[in-house]
């Protein structure tokens, strides 16, 4: 029963951790995309401003005490406004959640418990596999849109440009990014721990 347990906190644990990682790399990865998405020509701002407004805005969403968002050069709506603070509520969870879970994961790991669930890392391998063919197949927006259902209550996730003009430096790629590279941070995680239970068995035979 603890060994369930602490797979099961090893699973949260994982998603958090893929996310927090995702989280602090979305940084570099939008400041290398500004101009390889052509961000400063779509939206008729300099590159200097675009980076100065992301920075405000990450600051916003990964500061708790930073309790207000205002952007210097994009007005906002109050359902802008509450979408943000949404966000920020799953960024710190996400933090929160990697920390406290660290342990169990770590005691999962160290003492080889996951070699008892051989099965269930292979399914935790096999749920991304099945949202990329989904990707492959329906594209990103149905995820995108599954995603958001899924995390907010409200439909304050559909940014009207004409409100919240910030969503134009913010394009569907980045974000699509983002999920790959969580979804790689993920699947490597399992992958491993997998590789190393066949390794562990495969060595067990040997010996028998």
């Amino acid at each position: 029963m603890k060994a369930k347990l602490h797979f099961s906190l090893t699973i949260v644990w994982s998603i958090a951790t893929s996310a927090s990682l995702t989280i602090l790399l979305a940084i570099p990865l939008f400041l290398s995309l500004i101009d390889v998405l052509k961000l400063p020509q779509l939206t008729d701002l300099s590159r200097q401003t675009i980076h100065d407004n992301f920075d405000v805005l990450m600051a916003y969403l990964l500061k708790p005490w930073v309790s207000t968002l205002k952007l210097p050069d994009f007005s906002s709506s109050a359902g802008g406004l509450k979408h943000f603070a949404d966000v920020k509520q799953l960024f710190l969870l996400a933090f929160v959640v990697m920390v406290l879970l660290a342990i169990p994961a770590y005691r999962l790991i160290q003492k080889g418990i996951y070699r008892q669930f051989y099965q269930g890392l292979k399914i935790c391998l096999l749920i991304p596999l099945i949202i990329l063919g989904i990707a492959l197949f329906g594209g990103f927006e149905p995820i995108f849109i599954s995603f958001h259902q899924l995390f907010f209550r409200d439909t304050t996730w559909l940014f009207d440009p004409a409100t919240d003009p910030v969503i134009n430096i913010l394009p569907e790629t980045y974000f699509m990014l983002c999920f790959i590279i969580f979804g790689l941070l993920y699947v490597a995680f399992w992958l491993v721990l997998l590789v190393k239970s066949k390794r562990y068995f495969g060595g067990q035979r040997r010996l028998n």
